[in-house]
Order: structure tokens, then sequence, then C-alpha cells
């Protein structure tokens, strides 16, 4: 073999690379032979018996057997372990991001199994903290998918979860600074066929990921952009029939603009959604500008808005919701909506497709309907004179999410009695029946309340 040559194969085996760089001074190819630059270094006696007395190391060749030992220079031995230091840091890496992976799967999964609308993974100083929003409000998740506890986890695994996290969008990730991207990973659910039977499938779900930087560690937020309960329909919002068909009837409209508001993540972009899935979209052009764009709806044609992006370096035009406005007038479009009404010049536009022959939709965020007039124009700069203009502002609307009992362990106020007893919770059984008495004059059969325990299917939350 020709030793002026530093392309020779290296004996890949974790303990003995190991030993290796440890010693400093040898190196065994993938023949078994060793290659050193002395005879006295301080691993040479403990690798060359590795070598001899390994029976699982590649196939048990070299077990048993003398190894051939070479004497070469020093800087081809220091070449070599440079590429034992490369092929071990490789494996290291794909180790780590392996079980980063699975990590971030089970956590995924974790959080699809309870209906998560965001996961928050938390770094501070010393430790991570991983909290799920369901039903509205925030719970420590307590075990991954996997069986793992989720509690105490230690900085160092929030801070490689959102390295992984980054690396899914191909984003440059750097603790110190905001950053957005998104990733599809498969997650399981379960599915109800045609005779209503469950079964469990699994499918890409979709995750937007945001981060933030802490004064001593990063947060993250993954918001779930894939439906994973039922479609996004009026039916299937739990709204009163006259609210659904005044939301239909106001979606027939030719012209006018509809105004949806209520807090962050009370459902208004999913009533969105909802409210254009009642529309024959090949009788009506519909386009939305939205910025992230959240969910695919067939029929409806999507424009991602990009406000901090310029249509050419240099020029200051941006492609915020007031150019991709301007950009529409040219494509014929029956319905639009606007993601977030947040500035003047968006909602100058905004208010602009609406008394131009098209109906326009946006969010936004007010405590409540009654308010919206006013902050378009104290707040938005509006002229009071488009605001009250004969039929432009077609509908305000407020919402808020409420919190759903268990199908599986609510109880009717008959049952309640006998359960909140055994459970020692008189005084609050009473306060839900007088809650009920004073709302409802009737019908108190058809009254659901919370079972104080809850059941395996709400994790005891009832």
């Amino acid at each position: 073999m020709n030793e002026s040559r530093h392309d020779l194969s290296l004996l890949h085996d974790q303990t003995l690379l190991e030993l290796c760089i440890e010693d400093g001074h040898t190196i065994v190819d993938e023949e078994g032979v060793i290659w050193v630059d002395c005879y006295d270094s301080p691993k040479y006696a403990d690798i060359r018996r590795y070598v001899q007395e390994t029976e699982s190391l590649s196939g048990g060749r070299f077990f048993a057997r003398a190894p051939m030992v070479k004497l070469t220079d020093e800087t081809r031995v220091q070449t070599l372990l440079d590429m034992a230091r490369t092929l071990l840091n490789q494996e290291t890496q794909a180790a780590l991001e392996s079980a980063y992976g699975d990590k971030l799967t089970q956590l995924c999964q974790a959080a699809v199994e309870v209906k998560a609308s965001d996961i928050h993974l938390e770094v501070h100083r010393n430790s991570t903290s991983i909290l799920l929003r369901v039903d509205g409000r925030r719970e420590r998740l307590k075990i991954f998918a996997g069986g793992e506890s989720a509690e105490r986890l230690d900085r160092a695994v929030g801070q490689s979860l959102a390295a992984y996290i980054f690396s899914l969008g191909n984003s440059n990730y750097s603790p110190r600074l905001p950053l957005n991207d998104r990733f599809e990973l498969p997650c399981s659910i379960t599915k109800l066929d045609e005779e209503g039977k469950s079964h469990r499938v699994t499918i890409m779900v979709e995750w937007r990921v945001a981060m933030m930087p802490l004064s001593h560690g990063i947060k993250l937020v993954l918001r779930c952009l894939t439906p994973l309960g039922e479609p996004l329909t009026l039916d299937n919002m739990d709204l009163l029939p006259a609210q659904r068909d005044l939301l239909e009837s106001k979606m027939q409209r030719r012209s006018g603009i509809i105004v949806l508001t209520g807090p962050m993540g009370s459902g208004k972009t999913s009533l969105v959604y909802a409210l254009f899935d009642t529309v024959d979209r090949v009788a009506r052009c519909c386009h939305t500008l939205e910025d992230p764009i959240e969910f695919e709806q067939t029929g409806i044609t999507k424009t991602l808005v990009e406000p901090k992006r310029e249509l050419v370096d240099g020029s200051g035009q941006y492609l915020d919701y007031t150019f991709y406005a301007l950009e529409q007038l040219r494509q014929d479009i029956d319905i639009t909506s606007f993601g977030e009404l947040r500035s003047h010049d968006t909602t100058k536009e905004f208010t602009r497709k609406g008394e131009t022959g098209g109906l326009a939709l946006s969010t936004l965020h007010a405590n409540s309907a009654l308010g919206v007039p006013a902050i378009f124009i104290e707040q938005l700069g509006i002229p009071s004179s488009i605001v009250s203009a004969p039929g432009l502002m077609q509908l305000f609307t407020h919402q808020k999410l409420v919190r759903k009992l268990c199908p599986h362990c609510a109880l009717t106020l008959d049952e309640a009695k006998a359960v909140y007893d055994h459970h020692d919770e008189q005084a609050a059984y009473q306060t839900k029946l007088t809650q009920v008495s004073t709302l409802l004059l009737e019908a108190h059969h058809q009254v659901r309340v919370k079972h104080p325990a809850g059941c395996e299917h709400c994790r005891q939350t009832g």
C-alpha cells in the first residue's frame, strides 16, 4: 500500500474511533491494519487488544488474529484522525436528529390526541416547559405519545428540539432572532367510516412555528394547521339556527363588508373558512389574501402576503395587503378576504372592496362587535362618512370559544345531584342549579352539567 496517500478507508466502529482519537497517534483501516506514528502512544495497547479480541468487529474478521501494524508519518495519522472525528460527528448528529425527530413526532402526536390547537415550547435558564392549548386553555403536557415523561425537561432538550424543528423548514436558526416557519409530520388520528366505526389512520399534519427570543431562552408556538376534527362548516360550529341563517344570507350579498371580531384563538379564521364553504365557488370567484395561509380550500385562490418583502430590492414597494388589494382589481373577484385589519392603508383598500361591487371579509381584534365602527374611525383612520355609508357595513360579529362538556360523562341535573354528593361538592351543585334556574325557565331535562371527576375520554377534565 502506498503510504504517501491519505485516502485509506477507516474501520467504522464508534468505540474504536473514540480510542484512536483519544490516543492521538493511532488509526485502524477497514482491513484491520493499525497505522501508528510511534509505538509508545497512550492507547496503542488498548487499540491492538480491541481489534484482536472484539468478536463483533467487522463480522469477526480480525478476531483472535494478530493485527498487522504499520509505521507511518505523523501528518498522515493526523489526517486520518481528522477523518475519524468527522465520521463520529456525523454519527452523533444523525443520532441526535433521529432522537429529536422521534421526540418531536411524539410531541405532535400527543397534541393531536387531545386536539390541541397550539403547542407552547418554553426554554428557560435551566429547564424546558411544554404546554398545550386545549379548548382555549393551556395545560401542561405530562407525557409524550411514546410514554416518556414530558415534565422536568432539561434546557438542552428544548434547544435541540427548536434547532431540529427549524432544520425541517430549512431556516437559518438563531436563538437570538424571531423566526417563522412551517413543517409537516405524520400523525395518527381516529376517523369514522360511513358506518360510524372508528379507525386509526396516519395523515400528514402541518404545523406553523413561530419563535421569539426570551431573556434567558426561547419560546416556540406551534400552531396546528391541519383540521383534525369535523370539517370547517357552519353546521359544525355550534351556532344557533338564526345565527347560521344570518351568516349564510350575508354571504350571498354582492357587495359590502363583513368583519369578524374576537380575542386571539377564538376561531375567527375558522369561521371565515366556514363562510366560504357556503358559497358556490364556481359561480363566484373567491380570492383570499393571507399572512400566513393556514388551510387550503377547494375552489378558492389564495395569495400569501409578505409585508416585509420588497417587490424589487430597493424599490420601497412591499408585497403587503395594500399591494395585492390593488392587484386584485384586475382579477374579476366576487368575494375576497383579508387575513386581518391592522393598518390604515389595509383597511382603506378593504373598505374600497366593499364599495366597488365586491363582498369583503376580514377579522379584527376588538372587545365587541359594537366597537368596530369606532375602531375603523378612531384607530384605523377611515372617515365616518364611509363607515356610515348605506349598505357598506353588512355584518359585525363577535365570538369566543366556549368549552364543551365531555359527551361521555356529562350529567343530567338529576344524575348530577348524586354524583356531586358522592364527591362532597354539594355547594358546587347548588351553584349550577341556581344558574340553570336563572337562565332557563323550562326544559331543564335537556341541560347537562360537568362531571366533577371526568372520565378516561376527557382525561378526567369533564
